[in-house]
């Protein structure tokens, strides 16, 4: 799409350190930071400040993977919402959804929201989001299916008409949630032609991404996935868990471990596995969130007992889940 608008996809995806050849490759690790950044320079870029609109509105229900079998396959449209809140983080984790239910008359809202740092690259996002549940939306209900209303809690980037044009009727800024406001009736509508097992089968997989586990495993795996999006750091996941920084290091330490030692180790995991992607040790350094590249040649010495270059060329032409050896 970027190329259709005059500007050059390639080149803007080697600015962020992402190779265009990942883009099509599941089994490539693309930063989900550095994938909004690449969607707010080209709005910039090409003076297209709706360029995350358009995104969602071409982006096919396939983009969710197992997600998306679930919500074409759910009984209701309330049950396919639901699973959509539930599950959402596990394939986006920067991002949260939730069902606000009405009373009365008034209308229930699919809210969503997501925690990127850059205010501008965090619209762009929201808005290509929004636009793509309002794909999925009438995938479920018909194309004529319009919510009541659309609401974002950012100011307007384009033209009324952009997102009319997307969602069929008023869209409303600067308000409390970035919502799409649905009829009670709407969430009671069955979804036809659906495949019940299919739903379960996916279901039971995004499931078993997040086990009942322990404290300490459960804080790695939140700990993960905010490192794909930036959002590295004790004050990041204890708020991510809904725990007080001083509690969640007490429960850690009455496992018998701590943030830092749970955080280290994931880290040089991670630098394994990337170490045998074809990154550049810049990019791996910046995948960990380290503000300067010395830290990771430091941190990689101790793990490794080498730099990262040595890392680098040892690791070419390996798996990349191949464990590490430990150094004494």
């Amino acid at each position: 799409m970027i190329d259709e608008l005059g500007g050059n996809a390639d080149e803007l995806l080697l600015a962020h350190g992402i190779d265009p050849w990942a883009i099509d490759d599941f089994d490539r690790y693309v930063r989900y930071a550095d994938a909004a950044a690449v969607l707010g320079h080209a709005a910039r870029q090409l003076d297209v400040p709706d360029v995350g609109l358009r995104l969602g509105g071409r982006q096919g229900i396939g983009v969710l993977g197992p997600l998306g079998v679930i919500l074409r396959n759910a009984e209701t449209v309330g049950d396919a919402v639901s699973a959509c809140c539930q599950f959402l983080g596990n394939i986006a984790p920067a991002d949260t959804a939730e069902l606000i239910p009405g009373s009365g008359s008034r209308s229930a809202v699919y809210s969503y929201s997501t925690i990127l740092d850059s205010p501008f690259d965090r619209r762009q996002m929201v808005e290509r989001s929004q636009a793509l549940a309002m794909h999925v939306l009438r995938i479920m209900m018909g194309d004529g299916f319009t919510p009541r209303r659309v609401t974002f809690q950012h100011e307007r980037f384009a033209a009324v008409g952009c997102y009319e044009n997307v969602f069929g009727c008023q869209v409303v800024f600067g308000q409390d949630h970035n919502g799409i406001h649905l009829a009670p009736d709407d969430l009671r509508r069955a979804i036809d032609h659906r495949d019940a097992v299919a739903a379960e089968l996916a279901e039971d997989y995004l499931s078993r991404l997040h086990p009942k586990v322990a404290l300490a495993e459960h804080i790695r795996d939140v700990t993960r996935r905010l490192m794909m999006v930036g959002e590295i750091g004790l004050r990041q996941v204890a708020r991510a868990v809904s725990i007080h920084e001083r509690t969640l290091q007490r429960e850690l330490a009455a496992e018998g471990t701590s943030f830092e030692e749970i955080l280290d180790d994931l880290r040089r995991a991670t630098a394994w596995e990337l170490a045998a992607t074809g990154m550049q040790a810049a990019q791996i350094s910046r995948a960990l969130g380290y503000a300067e590249q010395s830290s990771f040649t430091r941190a990689c010495r101790r793990w490794f007992g080498h730099a990262p270059r040595d890392l680098l060329r040892q690791r070419r032409g390996q798996n990349p889940g191949q464990e590490p050896a430990r150094r004494a």
